[in-house]
């Protein structure tokens, strides 16, 4: 299992008040002294110089190798803007590490306004985006992010962004949009071999196509925040009233094939298709549960270009009744909020959180949790605690390299404070180590 958790802050919590009558109370329990060390070895605190955010506390527990889950948490450069954002990946680790090192520059490009874009040099990568100190998990130098052809797709897109300075009016939800269209594209194009020899780089490129991602990622800056969704992430807004009231609101879509919305969409954009062969076993065309992800190349490409798949990899790529591809979409929901004195939590999760927790409970645990206590280690016990005994069994069946297509990555939220406390948390659960055994106690 992986987690990874962080935890921004802007204000000191106060302290937790009596619970109402009504209130779920939540199983009290223990862990060894043992496996609470090692769901703690890897927690996290870093302090953040913002007028939004006071610090973020992170954790982390991995089990499988690589992960194909990422975290990547940012600072936009000469401004007070942060970007924190969860990747859920799925078919190998490539597509995700791609997003979580590239995303932050193509939101800096497109979420700046127009004056804070033409001083900035794009081959210059301290012209725009830094991680956060304690963001332990950003390699900046060691991957291809910064090659020659990845630059290449940066800089054409900073001078079509400047072009557009002068010939679109500036609409930041548009922009954020148009952030991860086009990464999503420039990644398909990247893919695309130069000539006919195939070389080691391009099986690279070809690999981080080919597996997928989905993102859910919050964009702070100047009291507001923007969630920008893709995939079957969620993001809930705890607010808690001047008389105690906790409340969540959901600020994002899950783009599955079970929601009616996506279903209805995907059946107007191709209206030749047989649905039932289109949602087959309620995956779309057979594969995945997204809508919406990053990558996934097999089903965006047309047929053609499936060729070259088949021709590297040396397997069949076929998908039945591929008639009108693209199915699966990288238009990302925009949501925003703007902060007041109610707004306390904003809670990004990918699917497995809500599979232990619902809003409310995540909200309220996180609301009532003790002082001292590390945000994202707290809700990771207490959505291990959800299990019960048969569902723990099952859990700890799982292999240890699940297909992408057979198994959905559970993870646990990216959480942060906006008001009070913010706190990001992510992880994914792919099976329960052994050690991690949890004991229950009797509520008292």
């Amino acid at each position: 299992m992986v987690f990874r958790s962080i935890v921004t802050a802007l204000k000191p919590q106060p302290a937790p008040t009596q619970r109402q009558k009504g209130v779920h109370e939540y199983r009290k329990f223990r862990l060894s002294k043992v496996n609470s060390n090692y769901l703690q070895r890897e927690e996290n605190k870093c302090q953040v110089q913002s007028s939004d955010i006071l610090y973020y506390e992170s954790n982390q527990l991995p089990s499988n190798e690589p992960c194909e889950d990422r975290l990547s948490v940012s600072h936009v450069r000469g401004t007070d803007m942060y970007i924190f954002s969860v990747i859920d990946g799925h078919g190998g680790w490539q597509c995700g590490s791609a997003v979580k090192h590239r995303l932050p520059y193509y939101l800096a490009l497109y979420a700046l306004e127009d004056k804070e874009i033409t001083w900035r040099n794009p081959l210059n990568k301290d012209d725009w985006v830094q991680p956060i100190g304690g963001d332990k998990y950003m390699s900046w130098l060691n991957d291809y992010v910064f090659d020659v052809k990845t630059a290449e797709s940066f800089t054409n897109r900073y001078k079509r962004r400047l072009h557009a300075i002068n010939t679109e009016e500036f609409e930041l939800e548009k922009q954020l949009k148009r952030a991860f269209e086009d990464l999503d594209d420039d990644i398909g194009t990247e893919a695309m071999p130069d000539g006919q020899r195939i070389t080691k780089d391009s099986v690279r490129r070809l690999l981080t196509a080919t597996s997928g991602a989905c993102n859910c990622t919050a964009v702070v800056n100047n009291g507001h925040v923007h969630i920008v969704g893709l995939g079957d992430c969620r993001a809930v807004l705890g607010s808690v009233s001047q008389s105690g009231v906790v409340s969540a609101k959901v600020l994002s879509e899950e783009h599955r094939t079970y929601n009616p919305v996506e279903r209805e969409r995907l059946i107007r954009e191709h209206p030749q298709e047989d649905e039932d062969i289109m949602f087959f076993d309620e995956r779309l065309c057979g594969i995945l549960q997204p809508t919406r992800a990053f990558g996934d190349v097999a089903l965006k490409w047309s047929s053609r270009e499936k060729v070259l798949l088949e021709y590297v990899f040396d397997e069949p790529t076929f998908v039945p009744n591929y008639i009108s591809p693209p199915y699966l979409s990288c238009t990302p929901d925009v949501h925003s909020a703007q902060l007041n004195p109610d707004t306390q939590f904003l809670i990004i999760a990918t699917d497995g959180l809500w599979d232990g927790l619902s809003d409310e409970e995540s909200v309220r645990l996180i609301h009532n949790k003790p002082a001292g206590v590390n945000s994202a280690t707290w809700l990771m016990q207490h959505c291990l605690a959800q299990h019960n005994e048969q569902r723990l069994s099952r859990i700890l069946s799982i292999p240890r390299a699940p297909s992408a297509a057979t198994l959905g990555t559970i993870l646990l939220p990216l959480l942060y404070t906006l008001t009070h406390e913010a706190c990001t948390v992510l992880g994914s659960l792919y099976r329960l180590l052994e050690m991690l055994k949890i004991v229950q106690t009797p509520n008292s």
